[in-house]
């Protein structure tokens, strides 16, 4: 069960690339995180009753998209994002048996002799919550709730939410 305070995955995974990788790679090029390919399933089912009411009302799936549009091959091998991903990645599946079948994406293609076009796709879901509230702004089964904190959409200004 998700805690009251997690980042949003997305939000997870560029904060640990952003922390890992060389800040030369960030320097002077496009970097964009982005969410794409949003679906929602609706799935309410109850979590817990203590201390509050807390209830699953949907899962949102979403490709979580890492893209670079200058990124510097010539002095950082581009398998450096692709293997902090897969890490990223790994340490879920230690935690969350729901990332064990997870495979990026990938898209690579030169812009000249020194840059390429990096992109990695990594499909992802979360979950969304309501917790009880006499003052909540979503009615249901006669009861009030509040969106859970799961910070889905509290994201840093480099992660952009495309909704095609």
């Amino acid at each position: 069960m998700r805690g009251l305070f997690n980042m949003s995955l997305i939000h997870e995974l560029t904060t640990f690339l952003k922390t890992n990788l060389p800040e030369p790679i960030f320097r002077g090029q496009k970097f964009a995180s982005f969410m794409d390919n949003l679906e929602i399933d609706r799935s309410f089912s109850l979590i817990t009753d203590s201390p509050a009411r807390q209830l699953r009302c949907a899962k949102l799936k979403y490709d979580a998209v890492i893209t670079f549009d200058d990124f510097p091959y010539r002095t950082y091998d581009p398998c450096l994002v692709f293997a902090l991903v897969m890490a990223w990645l790994e340490n879920k599946t230690s935690n969350d048996e729901r990332f064990d079948s997870i495979n990026p994406d990938i898209d690579v293609s030169e812009n000249d002799e020194q840059t390429a076009y990096l992109m990695i796709s990594v499909p992802l879901f979360e979950e969304i919550t309501l917790i009880a509230d006499e003052a909540g702004s979503i009615p249901h089964n006669g009861r009030r709730y509040q969106l859970g904190k799961t910070d889905i959409w509290a994201h840093p200004d480099e992660v952009n939410i495309n909704a095609n």
